[in-house]
């Protein structure tokens, strides 16, 4: 029987969001308790877990599983002790392991520890040792560090964006593990880091340049690669090696490997100014609102939590107010202590709140607005996007004359419909949307006449050189002009 031992540690940051990852914001799984909360799920976990418990030979070891949404960087205290929790669970069941299955996201950062997957990686090396192969599964916005290459034996990333390969991925990197353990293939990596920072629609793999660069990546998967990926990084996660870089994984054969990694590593530095987002001015955006014949969209990409922004930006609801917007207007945002008040008040009280900011006041100082409270919540409902379910503590809606405030207590993803669906309200009543999300539009509001990215502040904008990288090498594309690339191939293992 193969024995194989299944592991999780899930978290996006990003830099610039001033409130710190708690360990409480994670989800914790352990032994039988791993499979119970993947069996079901729209996630890497259960993809592997599919493959893996399809296989009569095979016997699987649920470790340890980690997951929190994406926030702000994570505590130190937070950090060491789901590593020690996480290490500790590993050594119990290590002996006589055939392989790891190691589900990551790649875009972590802690308190001292900018590399948390590779510190991850290299202690999971060390309980292993040398000879039990550790394949993993990537987002694509994930940092893949040379500690994390040294360590691990393959990886799979996902292929799609907006992401909807979650179980797929998962079921590519357990094929790639009992590959390498039946047949004894033997992985050769090679990537090239590409000095860029990506962000826009060009960006979506269905309709974008880059979804051609991701099918080369496919074809060179179903020829002559074990693996292949074009990662993208995650443009708010400030880390030294933050980049774009090209993988490509093949079965022992190195020059193929550096010869696809090069040239996929060319053709995405040759598109990369049309991998910049087309942002929108928000007067320019409201003024074209006003004159729309159908509902319309603004992407507040900026502050979208499923990129690790805090949710709380009013920006958006400080130029409708003052530019007299005269439709009606449905937008999320983050505000514990409004909830808080609304819930004391009562369904129907009218109040004088101050809006936004709760988190993160330096960017969005608080919004004093005159309010009716609608509804009250709980704020618990299923994703749209993946079957999860959503825990935003507390809820209220709040109505400012024509704009309607769904406020949560805490950051939640909000990459579909369901805050808005859970609290009674359908965004095809209304004429102006505000979405939370850089690719939520393209899923699940294009009914709207059209979708404006609105260039407003927040830990998740897209306008790049606005967010102040101090850590990431430079120079960097679009950080810096005239960024020249040199590229250079390195092969692990060594």
């Amino acid at each position: 029987m193969r024995r194989i031992l299944v592991l999780q540690c899930e978290q996006e940051i990003s830099s610039f969001n001033p409130v710190p990852t708690e360990y409480e914001s994670f989800s914790i799984a352990m032994g039988e308790a791993l499979i119970e909360a993947n069996r079901q799920a729209d996630t890497c976990v259960r993809g592997a877990l599919d493959v893996l418990g399809a296989r009569s030979d095979v016997t699987v070891v649920p470790v340890y599983g980690a997951k929190a949404p994406s926030g702000g960087v994570l505590r130190a205290d937070a950090f060491r002790r789901i590593k020690g929790d996480l290490l500790a669970a590993l050594r119990e069941h290590a002996q006589g392991a055939d392989g790891l299955y190691f589900s990551l996201h790649g875009a972590m950062g802690a308190e001292g520890e900018l590399d948390p997957e590779g510190h991850l990686l290299e202690a999971a090396r060390g309980i292993l040792g040398p000879d039990v192969p550790i394949v993993t599964s990537l987002d694509l916005h994930g940092i893949l560090t040379a500690r994390m290459l040294r360590n691990m034996t393959a990886t799979a990333v996902y292929h799609t964006y907006p992401h909807e390969d979650f179980i797929d991925t998962g079921a590519r990197a357990a094929r790639l593990l009992l590959r390498i353990i039946d047949t004894g293939a033997r992985p050769v990596m090679a990537r090239v880091k590409v000095p860029a920072l990506v962000r826009g629609p060009e960006l979506f793999t269905k309709s974008g340049c880059y979804g051609e660069i991701i099918r080369n990546a496919k074809r060179l998967e179903a020829n002559v690669a074990l693996a292949a990926a074009m990662l993208i990084g995650n443009p708010f996660t400030d880390v030294p090696e933050l980049c774009s870089q090209s993988l490509v994984i093949a079965d022992g054969d190195v020059d193929a490997a550096k010869r696809e990694a090069l040239a996929m590593a060319a053709d995405f530095w040759r598109q990369r100014e049309r991998m910049r987002a087309p942002l929108v001015s928000l007067d320019g955006a409201i003024e074209a609102a006003k004159t729309a014949t159908a509902p319309v969209t603004f992407t507040d990409a900026a502050d979208a939590p499923s990129s690790g922004a805090s949710g709380d930006s009013n920006a958006i609801l400080k130029g409708l107010l003052q530019r007299g917007y005269p439709g009606r207007v449905l937008m999320p945002i983050v505000d514990a202590p409004a909830v808080e008040r609304a819930h004391a008040a009562g369904v129907g009280a009218r109040l004088q709140l101050a809006i936004g900011g709760s988190l993160d006041p330096e960017r969005f100082p608080p919004l004093p607005v005159e309010v009716r409270v609608a509804m009250l919540g709980e704020g618990r409902w299923r994703h749209e996007v993946n079957g999860l379910m959503a825990n935003a503590g507390r809820t209220a809606v709040l109505e400012a004359d024509n704009i309607t405030l769904i406020v949560i207590s805490r950051p939640v993803h909000l990459m579909d419909r369901g805050v808005f669906l859970a609290h009674g309200h359908d965004p095809r009543d209304f004429d102006l949307i505000v979405i939370k999300s850089p690719g939520a539009y393209s899923r699940f509001f294009t009914f709207a006449e059209e979708n404006f990215v609105v260039d407003v502040p927040g830990a998740t904008s897209a306008n790049l050189p606005l967010l102040g990288h101090k850590v990431c090498a430079r120079p960097m594309f679009p950080l810096d002009p005239d960024v020249v690339f040199e590229p250079e191939v390195e092969v692990y293992p060594a």
